[in-house]
């Protein structure tokens, strides 16, 4: 009789436990909270059915030692049993395609699939499984994680300013520690050409301040961090890095704290040290911008501060490039910007005659405009010019409209020479678009930190409010740091720091 047969406590178990995997469930998925105080993370993802890149295993794990950090993977699935024969070229399946499900045994000590609040305002989705063929992988996840930003594994190195009212929040994709694998269809096959072999490393402080870089290897599993190198399961110090693309600068507008930490002394300049560094929209335009010109309110503001004089705000300029940013053993390009272009524009448009305080340098700079071209200069660049008579040295270098420069040239490349505001046939410039380039492309210009395939975008070293940037921004202090083997990192600054 069944009825009397006093019920297992196990069976209530196994019953309540099928209810949860296939009745749903009442509640989100709990977060796992990370004790607090100083740590170091380096997260990774990895695919079912996949070996590992070996050598990169290999340098993860030691550089995870030597920082004494935590390495997380977490794993993801992907079926490419559902393409049959019929479906792919011949030769391009492989029979473990239609084996049972299983991971690298190297990662199955450091498997992490749980979601973890690293601080309160950085949060591991390790429990996202994305497809590795997702175009933009960070679609949709703008709100999944609330305040907090989010770290997500996939294949793809991947980063989205995200805006808000107060700091703007971040999300992450990883890369991967396993070797490519995919369908060989339009998909699969995208998804291959961006797979990235790297990791994300997330250094926590004292106070809580976290600072999140991506590492990038190469082929043969080699990687740098900041001045830290790994190649061959040996970490080193004290190697320099390729370049620095600034948050676009702004001098008359530069947050001070930000511009004591990047320029100086011991700050990020002198502890990377660069081959080159590169300045974008140096020049802020402050005292005459066209936006505001015919605000009486705006223009009473920098008459009153003694900020209303384009030449003054210039010279500043100039002290800046010849000396605050100025290193003997790093070149210094400013690359031609839509704040520098506004120069330009203002003696073209300004009623600068009616305006006591610019008149005088407006017609100095007029004659050098009109002398160069009577001469047939149409390359002719005004704001170098006046920068040069300031006392900015040759070895500075300016570069013109469209202007190519190009870093790294033995590893592929990586294009330095676009601001980022001028876009493909003439239309306004976007990150995006530059993706679409088929060459590594380093772009400021949006003061909104991003990656989007090959196109890396810095933020500002400005203040991050200004007059035209009202409501939710996703400004950042961020910098894009390229290594010489032509890899990429974005840094970010939070309180004048800029690691952990």
């Amino acid at each position: 009789m069944v009825g009397l047969i006093a019920a297992d406590p196990r069976d209530a178990a196994i019953e309540a436990d099928a209810e949860r995997r296939f009745g749903g469930t009442l509640q989100a998925r709990q977060t796992r909270r990370a004790e607090p105080g100083p740590a170091v993370y380096i997260l990774t993802a990895a695919q079912n059915n996949t070996h590992v890149h070996a050598a990169l295993w290999r340098n993860l794990l030691a550089y995870a030692k030597r920082r004494k950090a935590k390495l997380l993977v977490s794993q993801f699935t992907y079926n490419k049993a559902q393409f049959g024969e019929k479906s792919i070229k011949p030769g391009t399946g492989q029979a473990d395609d239609y084996a049972k499900l299983w991971y690298a045994p190297e990662i199955e000590p450091y498997a992490y699939n749980d979601r973890l609040a690293i601080t309160r305002s950085l949060t591991f989705c390790g429990e996202t499984n994305v497809l590795p063929t997702a175009v933009t992988p960070l679609s949709g996840f703008e709100n999944y994680t609330g305040r907090a930003s989010g770290i997500f594994p996939h294949t793809k190195q991947a980063m989205q300013s995200i805006a808000a009212l107060q700091a703007a929040k971040f999300n992450y994709t990883t890369g991967a520690c396993t070797l490519r694998n995919y369908v060989q269809k339009k998909a699969g096959l995208k998804a291959e050409h961006h797979h990235a072999y790297g990791a994300l490393i997330v250094e926590v402080d004292i106070d809580g301040d976290w600072f999140v870089r991506q590492i990038r290897a190469t082929e043969d599993g080699a990687f740098q961090d900041l001045d830290w190198r790994v190649r061959d399961g040996k970490v080193s110090r004290g190697h320099a890095v390729e370049a620095i693309n600034w948050g676009d600068v702004h001098v008359e507008q530069c947050d001070p704290v930000v511009r004591a930490t990047n320029w100086g002394a011991g700050g990020i300049l002198d502890t990377l040290r660069p081959r080159t560094q590169f300045m974008h929209d140096t020049f802020d335009a402050y005292a005459r911008n066209h936006h505001e010109m015919r605000n009486p309110h705006a223009m009473f503001t920098r008459w009153s501060q003694r900020r209303d004089s384009i030449e003054a705000e210039l010279r500043r300029v100039a002290a800046f490039l010849a000396d605050e940013s100025s290193r003997s053993w790093c070149k210094t390009v400013v690359v031609d910007s839509n704040h520098d272009q506004a120069l330009t524009r203002w003696l073209r448009e300004a009623p600068a005659l009616a305006d006591p305080v610019n008149a005088e340098f407006y017609l100095q700079a007029q004659r050098m405009i009109y002398a160069a071209l009577a001469a047939g200069r149409d390359d002719f660049n005004v704001f170098e010019a006046v920068l040069r008579a300031m006392g900015v040295k040759r070895a500075v270098r300016f570069l013109g409209t469209d202007e190519s420069y190009v870093i790294c040239r033995r590893s592929g490349g990586v294009e330095c020479g676009m601001h980022g505001h001028l876009g493909a046939n003439g239309a306004r410039g976007n990150p995006r678009g530059f993706s679409r380039m088929g060459r590594r492309v380093n772009t400021g210009h949006t003061h909104s930190a991003g990656i989007i395939d090959d196109c890396y975008t810095a933020g500002t070293s400005s203040l991050l409010r200004m007059s035209y940037n009202r409501g939710p921004s996703s400004w950042s202090h961020s910098h894009i740091v390229t290594y010489p083997n032509g890899c990429r990192t974005i840094i970010t600054l939070w309180r004048g720091k800029w690691r952990g």
